[in-house]
C-alpha cells in the first residue's frame, strides 16, 4: 500500500497540467503560476519516504527483546496479588493515550494483567508441589494496535515456579516402639523408621536422622545421620532398665531448615544371661528325736526356696540335693522342701551339710548352690564337738600369666580348723558356676588347679563363689582369677611397604602443621597398645599421630630438596618385653617449591651432561663427516688428469681437447727409417683422438716462427702419462706434424706444409 500511495503521487505530480485540467482535477492556471506553486521534486521525494519510514517502522505489539515468548519466574510463596513482572512488549496500553491493547486470551487463568499496563499480576497461589495450585502457568497475551485493521498479535507467556523450603519433613508411621533384647551387641540392628519430604528432590527434601540427647540416649543411635536404620550403641542390661523411651528428629536441609519429632519406646527383653539364686546361702534344720522316714525338716533361717535372676524370664526352678551326701536327704523338685530319710536317721552324729541345688529347666547349665546343715537333737556319741569350718578370708584373688602350663597350682584355699583328727570325711568344695571346669579344678586340699591354657584376649578375669563342707559344717568365699598378658605377638603393618603420593599445593587442605600424606595402620594380637615411630633419612620431615596420621611438616614442605623422600615407620606394643616392627615408606612430593627447585637443578645438571654428550656426539659426527670427505676428495684426485706442464713466459701451449671415449684403441703411426713417425695425407700430420688443433690466429703463428729456434721439445717418452692417448701423441705438433731440423727452419701454418 505505501509503495501504491508513493506511485500515484509521482504520477499526479508528472502529469501535464493541461492535462490535469481535462481530467478536472485542478483549474487551470497560468504558465507563470504553475512553476510557482508545483512542489520541488525533492520535497516529494521526502515527504514520500517519511510516509514509507512509518508504515514500516510500527513495531507496536512485538517484543523489545525480539523473542517470540515471555518467560517469567517466581517463587511458590509469592502472595496473591504480586506483580509477576512486566511484558516486555513496544506500545502504551494506556487507557487515555495508549496504542494497545493488552488482554489475556483464556479465562479463569491463575495470572492477570493490569488494566492500563504492562503487569502480569498473580490471582491465584502456586504450589511447587500442587497441592493448592498449579507448579506452572501458560497463558496467550492479545495485543492490539489501536485505530488499526491490523490483526490482533498472540504473545506466549509462560511462569514457572521455584521450589521453596516450605514442608516439613514427616515421620511416617510414627510413634515408634520396638524390643531389644539385652544380649544385642553393639552395631546391631534394632529398628527402621522413616520420614519423607513433599518438597522437591535437593536440599530442601535431603534429611538428616538424629536421637535428640536425654536420658537413655545413649544406648540406641542412627547408623549414620542420612540413613533411617537404628543400631545398638551401648550394651542393655534388663536389670538395669528395662524399658526406655528416646526421642527421635529429622530435618531437612533448607534454609531455614525444618524438623519433625517422635518419640521410640524401647521395651529390653531379658536374657538368660543369670543364674538363679537361693533366698540364704546357708540354711539349718534340726532333726526331730521321733523323726520317721518322709518327715519333713524345719529349716532356717526360712523355707529353701531360690528363684531365676532374670526377671524377665523367671525361669522355672527344680530342685535336688547334690554330693556325697545327697542320699541322706529327700528334695521335693518343685517346692524344695527336705524330708529324712532312714539312713539320715541312723547314721546323724552329730551333724552333717547337704548341697543344695536349683536348676533352670529350660537350661541346666543354669543353675545355683546353698548347703543345709542338719544337727540331731541328742548326740549320740562322746566325740568331742569340734569347731565350725570356716574359709581364712572371704575372697581369694591370684594373678595367673596366660603362659602357665595346665596342671599349675594356681592358689590354695585355706580353711580352719586344719586337724583333720575327728573329720569322719574330707572337705568337699562347690563352685557356683559349671564354666569353672572348663578351665580351672579343685582337689580336696582346697588347691585351685589350671585345667587348660588361659587367653588374655579371650577372657582377661574369672570370679566365682565356692562353697566348703566337712559334712557337718560349710563355709563360702570368693574367688578372682586374673590373667596376665604375655607379649606372645609381634606387631603386624597392613602392608609390608606404604608408598604415597602427594601434591604440595594440597598443603592448606592439610591439618594444622603440615600436610597430611596417609595412614599405616598397625595391628597387635595382644591386647593393650602401639606406639608408632619414624626414622630414617627424612624422618625429621614427618611426624605421625597415634591414630597411624603421616603429616609432613609444614616447614619441610618449602625445604625439600628432593621429590622422593624415604624413611621408616615402627610399631612397638606395650608388652613386657616389648615387641616391634619396622616397614619401608616412601613419598613423593609433587609440586613442591624446594622440591621444584632441586627438581629445576637437577633438570639443569642434566640438561647439562645431555648438553655435552650431544656436543661430544655432534665433533665425533663432524670428524667423521671430514674423514669421509678426505676420503673422496683423495680418491676424486687420483681419477682426475695431470695438469700440464709449466712453459717458459712467452710461449703458448696449444693443447687439444680431452678426447672422447672410443669403442676402439687408437692406432699409431708407424716409424720411418730415421725414427721419425711418417704421416698419412703426404706428410700432413692429423690428430686421431680429436677432432682439430686449436686455431692460432696469424701473430701467434708469426711469433712461434720466429722463435722456433729455441723451444725445446721433450722426448714423449718421458712426459707423464695420465692414462690418456693424447699424452702419448706428444703436445706441441705443429702443422703437418714434421719434426723441426736442428738446424732452424720454418714453422707451417696450421694445416700447411714446410717448405
Amino acid at each position: 500500500m505505501p509503495a501504491l500511495a508513493l506511485f500515484l503521487l509521482l504520477f499526479l505530480l508528472d502529469t501535464p497540467s493541461s492535462l490535469r485540467a481535462q481530467a478536472g482535477e485542478w483549474s487551470p492556471r497560468p504558465k507563470r503560476d504553475e512553476a510557482a506553486t508545483t512542489p520541488p521534486a525533492a520535497t516529494v521525494a521526502a515527504i514520500a519516504l517519511s510516509i514509507k519510514s512509518r508504515a514500516i517502522q510500527d513495531s507496536r505489539c512485538y517484543l523489545m527483546n525480539g523473542g517470540a515468548v515471555e518467560s517469567f519466574f517466581i517463587s511458590e510463596d509469592t502472595p496473591i496479588g504480586s506483580i509477576i513482572g512486566t511484558l516486555s512488549v513496544n506500545g502504551d496500553p494506556s487507557e487515555d493515550l495508549g496504542d494497545i491493547t493488552l488482554r489475556l486470551q483464556e479465562k479463569g487463568a491463575a495470572v492477570g494483567i493490569v488494566p492500563g499496563s504492562k503487569n502480569l499480576t498473580l490471582l491465584r497461589a502456586l504450589d511447587r508441589e500442587e497441592k493448592i495450585g498449579p507448579s506452572n502457568v501458560y497463558v496467550n497475551v492479545r495485543c492490539d494496535r489501536r485505530r488499526t485493521t491490523d490483526p490482533s498479535f498472540v504473545i506466549p507467556v509462560s511462569v514457572r515456579v521455584w521450589d521453596v523450603n516450605d514442608n516439613a519433613p514427616q515421620w511416617e508411621g510414627a510413634p515408634y516402639a520396638v524390643r531389644v533384647s539385652e544380649t544385642a551387641a553393639r552395631g546391631t540392628r534394632a529398628a527402621a523408621v522413616r520420614a519423607s519430604d513433599r518438597d522437591q528432590p535437593g536440599p530442601h527434601s535431603a534429611l538428616h536422622y538424629a536421637v535428640l540427647p536425654g536420658p537413655h540416649s545413649e544406648y540406641l543411635g542412627f547408623e549414620n545421620e542420612l540413613e533411617p536404620i537404628i543400631v545398638v550403641k551401648k550394651p542393655l542390661d534388663f536389670e538395669t532398665v528395662n524399658n526406655f523411651t528416646i526421642k527421635l528428629r529429622v530435618q531437612d536441609q533448607g534454609s531455614p531448615p525444618l524438623y519433625s519429632d517422635t518419640t521410640l519406646q524401647v521395651t529390653v527383653l531379658d536374657a538368660d544371661d543369670q543364674n538363679p539364686k537361693f533366698t540364704y546361702e546357708h540354711y539349718t534344720a534340726l532333726l526331730p528325736d521321733d523323726a520317721e522316714e518322709g518327715t519333713f525338716l524345719t529349716t532356717s533361717p526360712g523355707p529353701i526356696s531360690a528363684a531365676d535372676q532374670d526377671l524377665g524370664i523367671n525361669a522355672p526352678l527344680q530342685y535336688s540335693s547334690t554330693g556325697d551326701h545327697k542320699q541322706l536327704i529327700v528334695v521335693n523338685k518343685d517346692t524344695g522342701q527336705v524330708a529324712a530319710t532312714k539312713q539320715l536317721i541312723a547314721e546323724l552324729d552329730p551333724s552333717v551339710t547337704i548341697v543344695l541345688k536349683a536348676t533352670q529347666v529350660d537350661n541346666p547349665d543354669r543353675y545355683a548352690l546353698a548347703t543345709l546343715t542338719i544337727r540331731s537333737s541328742t548326740p549320740r556319741s562322746s566325740t568331742p564337738p569340734t569347731s565350725r569350718l570356716q574359709f581364712t578370708q572371704k575372697q581369694y584373688s591370684t594373678t595367673v600369666s596366660e603362659g602357665a602350663s595346665p596342671g599349675s597350682v594356681l592358689l590354695t584355699l585355706t580353711t580352719v580348723p586344719q586337724n583333720t583328727e575327728f573329720r569322719e570325711s574330707p572337705l568337699q568344695f562347690y563352685v557356683s558356676d559349671r564354666s569353672f571346669l572348663d578351665k580351672f579344678a579343685i582337689n580336696n586340699a582346697g588347691e585351685v588347679i589350671l585345667r587348660r591354657s588361659l587367653d588374655y584376649e579371650t577372657t582377661s578375669n574369672y570370679f566365682y563363689q565356692v562353697m566348703v563342707t566337712d559334712s557337718i559344717s560349710n563355709d563360702t568365699a570368693s574367688i578372682n582369677i586374673s590373667v596376665e598378658d604375655v607379649n606372645e605377638w609381634e606387631p603386624r603393618f597392613r602392608h609390608p611397604q606404604y608408598e604415597f603420593e602427594v601434591e604440595a599445593a594440597g598443603g592448606a587442605g592439610g591439618a594444622a602443621g603440615g600436610l597430611r600424606v596417609g595412614r599405616l595402620v598397625a595391628h597387635d594380637g595382644d591386647a593393650g597398645t602401639l606406639a608408632l615411630s619414624l626414622a630414617g633419612q627424612h624422618a625429621r620431615m614427618f611426624y605421625i599421630n597415634a591414630s597411624g596420621d603421616l603429616f609432613l611438616r609444614e616447614e619441610a614442605i618449602g625445604n625439600l630438596n628432593s621429590s622422593s623422600l624415604h624413611l621408616v615407620a615402627t610399631a612397638i606394643d606395650s608388652g613386657i618385653p616389648p615387641r616391634q616392627t619396622s616397614v619401608p615408606v616412601t613419598v613423593v612430593v609433587r609440586g613442591a617449591g624446594g622440591a621444584a627447585g632441586g627438581a629445576a637443578g637437577g633438570a639443569v645438571r642434566g640438561a647439562g651432561l645431555l648438553a655435552a654428550l650431544v656436543a661430544a656426539l655432534a665433533l665425533l659426527a663432524l670428524l667423521v663427516c671430514g674423514l669421509f670427505l678426505y676420503i673422496y676428495t683423495a680418491k676424486k684426485r687420483v681419477k682426475s688428469p695431470a695438469p700440464a706442464p709449466l712453459k717458459p713466459a712467452g710461449f703458448i701451449n696449444h693443447e687439444k681437447s680431452r678426447p672422447l671415449p672410443s669403442p676402439l684403441p687408437p692406432t699409431l703411426p708407424d716409424s720411418g727409417a730415421n725414427g721419425t713417425n711418417t704421416m698419412a695425407n703426404n706428410g700432413t700430420a692429423t690428430l686421431a683422438t680429436s677432432s682439430s688443433l686449436q686455431s692460432v690466429s696469424a701473430g701467434a703463428s708469426t711469433i712461434l716462427a720466429g722463435s722456433s729456434s729455441s723451444l725445446h721439445m721433450p722426448d714423449a717418452a718421458t712426459k707423464p702419462s695420465n692414462g690418456h692417448e693424447g699424452a702419448r701423441s706428444g703436445e706441441a705438433r705443429r702443422g703437418g706434424g714434421g719434426v723441426v731440423p736442428a738446424g732452424g727452419g720454418r714453422v707451417a701454418p696450421a694445416g700447411g706444409e714446410c717448405a
